[in-house]
């Protein structure tokens, strides 16, 4: 069974705790106040962007909002039924983290799983990381503003992500990409 996060719960008391109100955290994010209200309620999921934006505002990195509960931190195994899933609207693709949570703010490793003409998300996304994606299996194209990487099963690469991109499964097969994360 996989975990579910509560990322609501976070967005609100990560702000909360940086003193912001509401609407001069939605102001910041350059947000409405209605989407980050609906988000800390969980009424609704927030896209990889906008937890970008909230995470810029509040200094920290995005994997911060996926963390569990302190009694949780001093694991360092990651059973595969213990995987945290990250369930993202503009994220159809499965995303699991394979690294425990108090590593997050430093390397996260991911899995992630294209079906046969998925894109990663609905649009290019940017973000102050370094990612270094292994293909398992299939085929995946790296899609950057202005150009396109072909990889396939055994190939890598590495890039900052400030420069926007998506990934994208070409194949008539499901592709496995092994996704490293590392902060800049």
């Amino acid at each position: 069974m996989m975990n579910r996060m509560d990322i609501g719960a976070k967005v609100k008391t990560l702000r909360s705790e940086k003193g912001y109100t509401l609407r001069e955290f939605a102001e910041q994010c350059k947000l409405s106040p209605s989407l980050v209200s609906q988000v800390e309620r969980n009424a609704t999921s927030p896209s990889i962007q906008t937890l970008i934006k909230m995470g810029e505002v509040l200094g920290i990195p995005v994997g911060r909002f996926f963390e569990e509960a302190e009694e949780a931190r001093k694991q360092s195994v990651v059973r595969r039924e213990q995987r945290r899933k990250l369930e993202l609207p503009d994220h159809i693709p499965v995303y699991e983290l394979l690294t425990p949570a108090h590593m997050d703010g430093d390397v996260r490793l991911l899995r992630v799983v294209l079906e046969a003409g998925q894109y990663s998300s609905s649009e290019k996304v940017e973000h102050h990381d370094t990612e270094t994606c292994y293909v398992l299996s299939g085929e995946v194209h790296v899609v950057f503003p202005h150009t396109e990487q072909r990889l396939y099963a055994g190939d890598t690469i590495s890039f900052r992500s400030t420069t926007p991109h998506q990934f994208y499964n070409p194949g008539l097969t499901q592709t496995e990409l092994l996704l490293v994360i590392s902060s800049l």
